[in-house]
């Protein structure tokens, strides 16, 4: 993975420390407004982590002790831990082996009454099956939430994601699509819940509140310090400028990835035709990874898992479950080779070759 940096946002930052105008402000308010417009949702709130947003996600379902949260283990940590600390009891369902994704005939199997919310992961790009996730919710009047931090500019039937769920995060980290350094977004299905969000991520404070001071207005409702600030904003805005470009790179990069692999001890994921992925890792199925891994490696070639089944984790043991075998088979052959905007078409070559020369 590596960083984007666009050549003149060192400059661009120092204009605004200089400027003494570093907190959230006029950067950070202009950068939300332009990506709601740019997934095409102006309920979007700006977080300074994505993690933050499921936080405050978690606050809005009213997640407490005992309540039950279906999600996916095949992820990033920080897709559960938020839940998790506000007491939830984590019901992991199993995914489709041929695309790492929740399995929705699975989730609909783990609903019970206590059940307050579905969590799925869009992973490395390719969207879930949300048709099916939807009618599950509206069935059983449950929120969907959607973990988008690899999912920038995918699309589902033609729609971006970011306006199917009840409350979708996107995540700025530093080797996401779009980097701010650090940073998030919570797209919402409402309006309602948006206001929300932007009260609860400074504190319960209304920073558009137009009396004398908005120190003195009331606080309602407990809040936390999770807004982002004009500095992450300002990187965030320049880097929107060539996020299509960068984007458009990892597509055609995985698409040529996919046709050229031949090997038959190399399977690639499988794309479903009714949904775009922007392809932030590309992720191969392999019998024996470590014998995979060296095998690249001895061609120049880095390979790695970037995430692993949340069921490794020992403060997850409770929630262990011996048949979700989907789960079990993606996670002991998952390996990603590289596709990002950095990756040339001669190295694609390269990496084809290496790929194809496996004998497994």
């Amino acid at each position: 993975m590596k960083v984007h940096t666009p050549k003149n946002v060192g400059e661009i930052v120092q204009r605004v420390w200089d400027s003494g105008f570093i907190t959230e402000g006029e950067l950070s308010d202009e950068f939300e407004y332009k990506f709601g417009q740019y997934i095409g949702n102006e309920n979007t709130c700006l977080v300074n982590s994505c993690t933050n947003g499921l936080v405050l996600i978690s606050r809005l379902l009213g997640i407490e002790k005992g309540d039950e949260i279906i999600s996916t283990a095949m992820t990033c940590m920080a897709t559960n831990e938020p839940f998790f600390n506000d007491g939830a009891k984590l019901v992991f369902a199993d995914i489709d082996k041929n695309t790492g994704n929740i399995c929705p005939k699975s989730i609909e199997e783990k609903i019970t009454k206590k059940t307050k919310a579905i969590v799925i992961v869009h992973w490395g790009g390719q969207p879930c099956d949300m048709q099916e996730i939807l009618d599950i919710g509206k069935k059983y009047n449950i929120k969907i939430v959607e973990d988008a931090a690899h999912a920038l500019r995918s699309s589902y039937k033609g729609e971006k994601i970011g306006n199917h769920g009840d409350f979708v995060v996107f995540s700025f980290q530093a080797v996401k699509h779009l980097t701010t350094a650090d940073g998030g977004a919570i797209a919402c299905k409402s309006k309602e819940d948006a206001e929300r969000i932007r009260k609860l991520r400074w504190f319960g404070l209304d920073r558009k509140y137009e009396g004398p001071s908005r120190w003195e207005q009331d606080i309602k409702e407990s809040g936390f310090k999770f807004h982002m600030n004009n500095m992450n904003a300002c990187i965030g805005l320049e880097q929107l400028k060539h996020i299509d470009s960068l984007i458009d790179r990892h597509v055609e990069n995985g698409y040529y990835l996919k046709k050229k692999i031949s090997s038959r001890h190399v399977k690639a994921l499988h794309c479903k035709d009714d949904r775009r992925s922007s392809f932030w890792i590309f992720s191969v199925l392999v019998e024996d990874k470590n014998k995979f891994k060296e095998h690249m490696k001895s061609k120049g070639i880095a390979t790695d898992v970037a995430h692993v089944s949340n069921l490794r984790y020992t403060v997850f043991d409770q929630f262990k479950d011996n048949n979700l075998k989907n789960l079990e088979y993606f996670d002991s052959r998952l390996m990603n080779i590289p596709c990002g905007w950095w990756v040339s078409y001669q190295d694609l070559i390269k990496i084809t070759n290496a790929v194809n020369a496996y004998k497994g």
